[in-house]
């Protein structure tokens, strides 16, 4: 199926089967540059089909051209769908600056691949109703995508490091019933991740945290200037964390016991991978 499309007097033909396959990839790859701004995991097979969504919504640029206001409109109602099948709920603050984080992750990639193709002089490129039309190869689609993708994650990785590193946390820990409140740390030299999940791990008192464990533990192997040592860990319930900017539910954070938390400031240490923007 094709659509001709006329462009700067020639006519370019739109093969409907590229354009949803381009969106498609387009998609998956911001719903992956979200995943890491909202620190949330991602699910393969949630992340397929939202990308279809993604695929098919594409299909308006074969419609003429469309009022801004609708366009914008549309544009919103199909991130929210794109969002809402991707990560699960995990209340209305939360969902909402996932939306708006898929849309800054939206036009960041758009930039890149557009520009990247102006820049070559490819005239065989549309931008219309906000859905892009490319007519390159399969391996041009996917080494361009995943250029975007690199850059926009060092994007997302350089604004992500700009945090204030005297900033204090509170730390509200729930597990098996009950919940402990921490007061926590920012440690950029914090990079410890449990080995199995590769999930952050924060690290708390051991006093304060004995009484979130469970039975299900993992360890954790720290390495320091002083030596290696072993950390138990779980994955709680549910882990919130409060600041000046808000408050935020932590997903896929494990919490790692310590007995050398010496210090009467603070009683757990965060480690930067689990913070959003």
């Amino acid at each position: 199926m094709i659509y001709n499309q006329r462009k700067g007097g020639i006519f370019i033909i739109v093969y409907v089967d590229v354009l949803f396959v381009i969106n498609f990839f387009i998609t998956f790859f911001l719903l992956q540059i979200t995943a890491k701004l909202c620190k949330r995991p991602g699910n393969a097979v949630r992340f397929i089909l939202a990308s279809s969504v993604g695929g098919l919504y594409s299909l308006i640029i074969l419609l003429d051209d469309i009022n801004e206001a609708l366009l914008t409109l549309t544009k919103i109602v199909v991130c929210i769908i794109i969002v809402s099948v991707s990560f699960s709920f995990s209340g209305l603050r939360s969902f909402f600056a996932t939306v708006g984080i898929f849309l800054f992750s939206n036009y960041i990639m758009l930039g890149i691949t557009v520009g990247m193709f102006y820049l070559s002089k490819s005239q065989h490129i549309i931008v219309r109703n906000s859905s892009v039309y490319l007519d390159i190869s399969a391996r041009g689609l996917i080494v361009a995508s995943f250029l975007a993708y690199i850059v926009s994650t060092v994007v997302v990785r350089v604004h992500g490091r700009v945090l204030s590193k005297r900033e204090v946390y509170t730390l509200v820990v729930c597990n098996r019933g009950r919940e402990v409140t921490f007061v926590a740390m920012l440690d950029t030299g914090n990079k410890l991740r449990e080995p199995f999940s590769n999930s952050p791990v924060i690290i708390v008192d051991s006093t304060r945290g004995k009484p979130l464990m469970g039975e299900k533990t993992r360890i954790v192997p720290v390495n320091t200037v002083s030596g290696s040592t072993l950390l138990q860990s779980f994955k709680p319930d549910k882990i919130i964390l409060k600041s000046s900017a808000g408050q935020e539910v932590i997903h896929n954070a494990y919490i790692a016991l310590s007995d050398d938390i010496n210090n009467n400031m603070y009683s757990a240490i965060i480690n930067p991978d689990i913070l959003s923007v």
